[in-house]
């Protein structure tokens, strides 16, 4: 089975790879990329590009697979995409762009970067070129995208003892390991199908399977190069294999903060150093007809239920609409009046009421607002991403980025943000606040429950890299309702009803930003090059001066200590 696989992977590479990566694209870019089909397709994709490198059809070859992978990616997104928009025919044609420009993406990174390497001569920048590049890339599409990371090949499931990593890094740091293990185990297979026993004559005056970086010829050519050169080539293979080493050790290393953390538990509503908050999110049913959306009435009936033991009720995105603002303030002095003492309701609507603007548009705004009881909203808060042609035909984004306000519950004063729905995906939203949020208030409404997943994803990886705990009230169809924060989540509600949670958080609330909140993507891609470059420089110098001047430094030392001491014996009295 071993031989024969081998085989196939030598005598049919273009075949081979490309049904490889097909498959593994089908669970890598699907609405929730998970890790280690991630990894193994990022790991083909790279094999892939040291087989063709150097061949004339390599373009053809790349443009195959990227076509296929990118139709193995459309049809893990085509049910979710299909309702996006009023008409099908349009859905699939922008889905199909997206796929094939990401295809073609992170093709033309693993190929651009396998193409670099050829011109480095250090083996620890060889190794790790490709998870710089990949970070990098991937972060940029996430802040110019208007969907944020929904587009990229980031993984956000099965990431096991990873997972603290997006706590100090961010997705940057998920993206970096995923790419470092597709190059340990595209280093692995390679080595391992070049090694295969060439009893059938397959390797005779054939192109080289794995093309090291412009070093090693081709397999009729290996045993008279090796006659020639072979002091040289094993110092090379070692240096390469040392580095490999070393970076397999460091991934494994970095599994090791994960046994040392706390267990994934929700803190203890009892717990001593702990405070409690009691929240709710307001999903009234259908109307009895069967169709149409809940109205003013319907939520004022959940608000007035859900209020006896709830401090802060939370209706989804988009609840109500407003056409002036008569209807506005009507709307908020008949919410303001059923509210019981010290209760919040942060309520999402569509706001065409201010929508004349000066630039002539005319559109409306995504708001957020959190009211109580009496004055005007404590917090306001316009969505930022627009859903492509779905809202962006009608609504205008807003500009203004999250701010924290304290609020009292109880005796103690809570801080709090709020953001909307898709601007979950965006890994920059939150990197403008000053100080940690405890809570973060989240309406959404998705159109389908693979959206909805896909969403609460986003929303539990924004929870860890905040450090913050986030109430996710989705009224879509199938939505996903719950609580996430970076040690914690819990699925509370799928599809319409209301339901009510006491949360625990730590209290006095420490308020100091996680190190991905204070360094943001600047950081980031420092960090990610520096691995690179840092790494290198240390090789080059212990490559290029192999230890000498350690030595010469070693014996100028010696020679200021005699010198100081010949000059002490010198000042020294010859009577004492």
């Amino acid at each position: 089975m071993s031989n024969s696989v081998q085989s196939l992977a030598v005598r049919h590479p273009g075949v081979s790879y490309a049904l490889a990566s097909t498959l593994f694209a089908i669970t890598a870019i699907s609405p929730t990329p998970v890790f280690l089909p991630v990894v193994a397709l990022l790991a083909c994709i790279r094999l892939s590009a040291f087989t063709f490198i150097n061949r004339p059809d390599r373009f053809v070859h790349g443009a195959a697979q990227a076509f296929l992978v990118s139709v193995a990616g459309a049809a893990t997104h085509l049910a979710p995409s299909l309702g996006a928009l009023s008409t099908p025919s349009t859905s699939l044609v922008i889905l199909s762009s997206i796929m094939l420009f990401t295809s073609s993406l992170a093709f033309g990174v693993v190929f651009a970067t396998s193409y670099a390497v050829r011109s480095i001569h250090k083996p620890w920048a060889k190794l790790t070129l490709l998870p710089a590049v990949w970070a990098s890339a991937w972060g940029f599409v996430s802040y110019v995208s208007p969907v944020g990371q929904l587009v990229t090949w980031s993984p956000v499931l099965g990431l096991g003892p990873y997972l603290w990593v997006r706590q100090v890094a961010g997705q940057w740091g998920i993206d970096w390991v995923a790419a470092a293990w597709a190059v340990v185990l595209s280093e692995i297979v390679g080595s391992w199908v070049v090694g295969h026993d060439d009893q059938e004559g397959l390797l005779v005056d054939t192109e080289p399977l794995l093309i090291d970086h412009g070093q090693i010829p081709t397999y009729h050519s290996i045993e008279t190069t090796q006659r020639n050169s072979q002091p040289q080539t094993k110092s090379k293979s070692s240096a390469g294999s040392r580095d490999l080493l070393i970076l397999t050790t460091g991934l494994l290393l970095l599994i090791l903060p994960s046994y040392g953390m706390p267990p994934y538990l929700p803190l203890p509503v009892n717990s001593p150093a702990a405070s409690t908050l009691n929240v709710a999110c307001a999903l009234p049913g259908p109307p009895q007809r069967g169709h149409g959306n809940p109205s003013l009435k319907d939520y004022m009936a959940e608000t007035l239920k859900l209020q006896s033991f709830a401090d802060i009720i939370l209706w989804p995105e988009s609840a109500l609409r407003f056409n002036s603002p008569e209807e506005r303030e009507s709307a908020f002095e008949e919410i303001q009046a059923g509210l019981q003492g010290k209760r919040y309701v942060g309520i999402g609507f569509e706001d065409h009421a201010t929508s004349e603007r000066a630039d002539g548009q005319g559109k409306g705004y995504n708001v957020f607002a959190l009211i109580q009881n009496t004055g005007p909203p404590i917090l306001e808060y316009y969505k930022r991403m627009l859903v492509p042609i779905a809202e962006s035909f009608s609504l205008s984004p807003g500009n203004g980025t999250p701010h924290i306000v304290d609020l009292t519950v109880g005796k103690h004063s809570i801080p709090v943000t709020a953001s909307i729905c898709l601007d979950f995906a965006s890994t920059t939203t939150f990197t403008g606040l000053d100080t940690r949020p405890a809570f973060i208030l989240a309406p959404a409404k998705t159109w389908h429950v693979g959206v909805g997943y896909a969403m609460w994803e986003q929303a539990k990886a924004r929870a860890a890299e905040t450090g913050s705990t986030i109430i996710w009230c989705d009224g879509g169809k199938g939505g996903i309702s719950g609580i996430a924060s970076g040690s914690y989540s819990e699925v509370v509600q799928v599809g319409s009803g209301s339901w009510s949670k006491k949360i625990a958080f730590e209290y006095p609330f420490d308020s100091h930003r996680t190190f991905y909140l204070q360094g943001g993507q600047i950081t980031m891609f420092a960090i990610v090059w520096a691995i690179c470059g840092l790494g290198s420089f240390g090789e080059l110098t212990v490559g290029r001066f192999n230890g000498r001047w350690l030595l010469a430094l070693a014996r100028r030392g010696v020679n200021v200590v005699r010198l100081r001491y010949v000059k002490r014996a010198e000042e020294r009295p010859l009577l004492d």
